[in-house]
């Protein structure tokens, strides 16, 4: 053997037994991962791969470290390991989440319960208080944490968490007694590995979800992808062709569906104005059109105070011009709907606009236009909607150019988070068994860096 093929002999040995190591460490890191306990009872449950996570952004930093500074030349803080601080806990390889019906499911329908292994509990404790700022208590059941959507409880060797993803209408504070019991009381518990989840070990993404509905999220370089099975309970005969949206709108959204679920002897009460939802459901036609074009100019009337030679205040009234949204939303309805909206007084009568007590903002005209559509609109005039392309078929079609988008149009909470996206569209087509396939892609401002750092640094400091 050649003295040259030694040395390549020599230098691969170590190269490939340190690939090797580092496969049989991450195979281990999976395997006590997925004998995290979950109750027997679950009725669903979410997988966040941390391993895979913590590999991207790692990779994306090595070749983009230039990405990493922000325009005053300092590293970002989202991704900074002189600022890293013991967290307490022991990271996983893979977190999973999980719903069960509780006796409090009516409450809080919308929690999702989890564990991790603890290190240091005082260790935690303080990041939790410090960073997140956490109310810290102690009861018999250990340390308690609370937020208003983030419910702890350390013990010893394990936290248990609650975690809400919308505002919960009471304090999570209510749930620590299920929270602390949820592993026992619900059919016991199971290693997901051994439960009827199992195959959420093998699905794609790095945050995967399995229930009634089924979806997986990746996090990559500048852009994000969103694909999910949903169960439908209703399906369309007969699909319509996607409109052609014009490029330059703002925003595109195409609907093909009955609301059912959503209308269904529900009631509406707005301002003093009550709009029932079997009513609306009578009415509607299955479709709905919006389109987001920009921004126009209306005028509005504003009371001013002024006071005359006498020192008295004296109203007056200013015509002012101000920039609104410019809507077209089109439902697919018949013209019955407007007399159903004026009868309950959401429309004014004769001008077929909606009055201000609902609406205060700007102001919307109503308009019947063909075929079946009864619109609302900001401009003074309707807009015919877009006509079908007789392809795509879609269930669900939106397209958002956030660079063509007022940031100032939305709440200051949400403004600020907006700012790291470029494009998001999504599109939803029938599968079979009444199940709906909606896959999505959000682009961000940065192509380089890594999607999730993006949409981590639009909390940083906020």
């Amino acid at each position: 053997m050649s003295v040259a093929k030694r040395l390549l002999f020599a230098a691969l040995g170590p190269i490939l037994l340190i690939i090797a190591a580092c496969w049989s460490y991450w195979a281990y890191r999976q395997y006590r991962a997925n004998l995290a306990p979950i109750p027997r009872n679950a009725t669903s449950v979410v997988r966040i791969h941390i391993d895979g996570l913590i590999r991207d952004i790692a990779w994306n930093w090595w070749w983009n470290n230039g990405a990493y500074r922000d325009t005053t030349e300092h590293r970002s803080t989202i991704f900074s390991l002189k600022q890293w601080k013991q967290p307490g806990i022991r990271i996983p390889a893979n977190l999973f989440l999980y719903q069960v019906d509780h006796v409090l499911s009516d409450q809080f329908p919308d929690v999702y319960f989890g564990s991790v292994v603890v290190d240091d509990p005082t260790a935690f404790t303080a990041r939790l208080q410090d960073d997140l700022g956490m109310e810290i208590h102690t009861n018999h059941q250990g340390t308690v944490a609370s937020s208003e959507r983030t419910l702890v409880v350390i013990q010893p060797k394990r936290a248990l968490f609650a975690l809400s993803l919308r505002k919960p209408k009471a304090d999570l504070v209510l749930l620590t007694d299920v929270l602390t019991s949820v592993l026992q009381r619900y059919g016991g518990n199971v290693a997901v590995s051994k439960s009827d989840f199992r195959e959420i070990m093998r699905d794609g993404g790095q945050v995967s979800a399995r229930g009634e509905h089924r979806f997986s999220i990746d996090f990559k370089k500048g852009v994000a992808t969103f694909n999910g099975r949903y169960e439908m309970d209703y399906m369309p005969a007969r699909l319509e062709g996607t409109p052609r949206f014009a490029d330059s709108n703002a925003v595109s959204l195409w609907v093909q569906d009955n609301l059912t679920a959503f209308l269904s002897g529900r009631q509406f009460d707005i301002g003093d104005h009550t709009l029932q939802g079997d009513s609306l459901l009578s009415h509607y036609k299955g479709r709905a059109v919006l389109e987001w074009k920009g921004t126009i100019t209306q005028q509005d009337t504003m009371i001013n105070y002024d006071y005359d030679d006498n020192f008295d205040p004296v109203e007056t009234l200013e015509v002012i011009d101000k920039p609104v949204p410019e809507i077209y939303c089109s439902l697919g309805a018949d013209t019955a709907l407007i007399g159903y909206l004026q009868a309950q007084g959401v429309l004014e009568i004769p001008d077929n606009t909606v009055n201000r007590g609902v609406l205060p903002l700007f102001r919307v005209g109503v308009s019947a236009l063909p075929p079946d559509y009864v619109q609302f609109h900001t401009a003074s005039e309707p807009l015919a909607p877009p006509v079908p392309s007789g392809q795509g078929r879609d269930l669900l079609y939106l397209r958002v150019d956030f660079n063509k988008l007022l940031i100032s149009d939305f709440l200051p909470v949400v403004a600020p988070h907006l700012q790291a996206f470029d494009v998001l569209e999504l599109s939803g087509k029938p599968a079979t068994d009444n199940r709906a396939v909606i896959n999505g892609t959000l682009r961000m401002k940065n192509p380089q860096l890594h999607s999730l750092v993006q949409l981590l640094e639009t909390y940083e400091g906020r």
